[in-house]
């Protein structure tokens, strides 16, 4: 199904469409930061206002993994930093069924999506195999990932101390790095993908 709207009304951006929630954390109180993967504009993240109460209509339909049509607002261009207001959620397709190793790594590669793709930056490719992750259809591991965005771990070494093979890749920085190398660093959790 083709969905897509884009509305431009006194200065504000309304947009339409499919996304794939990748992830979301804590901001504030009761709201939440929506990081999804957008079948027509990339990744892009979104304020979702008191998503955390438990009268939320939204909080059903922003978990990750799910497909979900996604309307978003904006008050100026939010692709130049301003952001992006989640209004409404509607899931596409329930989650599949899966067992809990299936559901665990199908999010750690959401996670580590995530932190790989940039932002803004729709690829048909991406969306396909991101898709197929969240239906659990597709069971990559974390190393087949890297090797999708073009981070083979199979030929890398730790960008330190050129250890092989890595256990570590960090997404800032576009290297591997070696487990010792990264306690030297004192790199938080978040900031790495463990490379299985």
């Amino acid at each position: 199904m083709e969905i897509i709207s884009i509305i431009y009304i006194d200065m504000s951006l309304e947009i339409t469409t499919e996304a794939i929630v990748l992830g979301k954390e804590d901001a504030g109180e009761y709201d939440s930061r929506i990081f999804l993967y957008t079948k027509d504009f990339g990744k892009l993240s979104a304020k979702a206002t008191s998503a955390r109460k438990i009268t939320s209509k939204l909080a059903a339909h922003i978990e990750p993994l799910l497909h979900t049509t996604i309307r978003l607002v904006s008050r100026g261009d939010a692709f130049e930093g301003r952001g992006f207001q989640l209004t409404d959620a509607l899931t596409e397709h329930p989650s599949s069924k899966g067992d809990q190793a299936e559901v665990r790594s199908a999010l750690a590669i959401a996670e580590a999506a995530k932190s790989l793709i940039p932002d803004a930056v729709p690829d048909q490719e991406t969306w396909s195999m991101l898709r197929d992750v969240c239906d659990l259809k597709n069971h990559m591991s974390v190393r087949e990932l890297l090797r999708f965005f073009g981070f083979d771990p199979e030929f890398s070494a730790c960008e330190f101390c050129s250890a092989a093979p890595p256990q570590y890749f960090l997404p800032k920085n576009h290297f591997f790095s070696c487990r010792t190398c990264v306690l030297n660093l004192q790199i938080g959790r978040k900031e790495l993908i463990e490379v299985r």
